[in-house]
């Protein structure tokens, strides 16, 4: 039955940060492509999607860390769509070390959007219907808005070049958590740990677009948003939790 779907990974030396800790871009890169592998499976994935002109948008995620693997680690990932809410799908992920201990967990929300219109479609619509497991759940939440506050401190521009832009056409959610974690200095890494992020993948941005960064902060987490230059629109905000090494 392909309901649930595992994927063992051994951790790469640049999936790693200078502390020896998987970096959060790169586990989204491996939640992702477990994501896509059992999309696939599912008659689901991109090039089934592809052919009707569709295509997934993750547009919110969080995760929650308990231990950062390190590099050549083992891991497991495990996969299922969990349920429907509104118009998202949402897809669940626990992570596992080499001795079957839970080390993460991910819940995430994505939209089915036709390519040519750019507007959402129903699941309905999709070339294959998705059996969802309702009675598991990694993480118990549903998809909400992350408000910053007014107050915020800007930190940087970026500039959206070739590195940046995936098969879609626009910048990819990859590129938007690296500009997440480039906020925090290094000083912060050597003394805290994350162990929990929450990101709204907002509005799309284009090549050779600009993203101004913003860094607000109320008692216990930071929020981090990424404004376009071009409209002043939010491409996304992201609220992250930390704990003292």
């Amino acid at each position: 039955m392909n309901e649930f779907y595992e994927s063992e990974k051994v951790i790469q030396s640049h999936e790693v940060d200078f502390m020896n800790r998987l970096r959060i871009d790169s586990l989204f890169i491996l939640l992702q492509d477990t994501a896509a592998a059992h999309a696939d499976k599912l008659n689901l994935g991109y090039t089934a999607l592809k052919e009707h002109n569709f295509a997934w948008v993750l547009s919110w995620a969080k995760v929650e860390i308990e231990e950062f693997p390190c590099f050549a680690e083992e891991i497991m990932i495990k996969t299922w769509p969990k349920r429907k809410y509104k118009l998202y799908s949402l897809r669940d992920f626990r992570i596992f070390n080499k001795t079957g201990q839970i080390i993460g967990k991910a819940t995430t929300a994505w939209l089915p959007i036709n390519l040519k219109s750019k507007r959402i479609i129903d699941t309905s619509s999709l070339p294959a219907p998705i059996n969802y497991q309702e009675n598991q759940s990694a993480i118990d939440l549903l998809p909400g808005k992350i408000k910053a506050p007014a107050e915020k401190e800007f930190l940087f521009t970026e500039h959206m070049r070739y590195t940046a832009i995936d098969l879609n056409q626009h910048v990819n959610n990859i590129k938007y958590i690296e500009l997440i974690m480039d906020s925090f200095s290094r000083e912060h890494y050597e003394k805290y740990t994350m162990k929990c992020i929450e990101i709204n993948f907002i509005t799309e941005s284009k090549y050779d677009e600009e993203i101004d960064v913003y860094k607000s902060a109320d008692e216990e987490n930071f929020i981090i948003e990424g404004i376009n230059k071009k409209d002043a629109k939010t491409a996304f905000a992201a609220n992250l939790e930390w704990k003292i090494n």
